[in-house]
């Protein structure tokens, strides 16, 4: 599903702010610690977990999505909104022809995908933040195959190969901090926290009248 991914972030503050990790790197502490570092605004999570610490259910998001099935033939097959703090955004998709789609936007499985991916370097980024470790320039990729002939209900087989993602930064830290910064973000990033646990989900359908 193309919300699969976006579940993630329901997740995404406690994985950030939580005490229960077992890499220590930290140098920052709450009053020392830059404005903003690479982009990433530090003094506003520290806020947030002085918060936390208070009060639980500040760092708690529900996320609530709709989306539509077009039928008619001209129009991309599904489309939906999606809010965020400053604004709205159409996301449009559209299956690649050998699933019945025309490929006129991105198919949801590439949302799923660019999801994570985004989701893993944005945390990578904000732990190393969070640590005092300087980024001057981060790139992300991740790799991974699939396979539809479940889909296409020929046989019952695993849809996914195993996820391939590859950080790749300048910085003046250590290739040691670095490695600390990649163990944090493992712990921590809702996308690898779902691939590893079973998240709870439930299903209904209805005719409308």
């Amino acid at each position: 599903s193309v919300f699969f991914f976006f579940f993630f972030y329901i997740f995404v503050f406690f994985f950030f702010f939580n005490d229960t990790a077992t890499t220590e790197i930290y140098t920052l502490s709450l009053h020392d610690a830059l404005p903003i570092l690479h982009n990433v605004r530090i003094k506003q999570i520290n806020t947030m977990i002085e918060q936390c610490q208070d009060d639980a259910s500040a760092a708690q998001l529900d996320f609530n999505f709709e989306g539509t099935w077009r039928t008619n033939s001209d129009q991309v097959q599904f489309s939906g909104d999606v809010q965020f703090p400053q604004g709205e955004l159409t996301l449009n998709a559209d299956f690649p022809p050998f699933l019945g789609g025309e490929g006129r936007a991105p198919s949801a499985l590439t949302y799923c995908f660019y999801g994570a991916m985004s989701c893993y370097g944005s945390t990578f980024a904000t732990q190393a933040a969070m640590a005092g470790v300087r980024l001057d320039a981060m790139t992300i990729s991740l790799k991974l195959g699939v396979d539809f002939r479940s889909a296409l209900g020929v046989g019952d087989f695993p849809p996914m190969t195993g996820f391939k993602f590859n950080v790749k930064v300048k910085s003046d830290a250590s290739d040691v901090d670095i490695q600390k910064v990649k163990e944090l973000t493992d712990e921590r990033c809702p996308a690898i926290w779902a691939m590893q646990n079973p998240v709870p989900f439930t299903t209904a359908a209805a005719k409308v009248y």
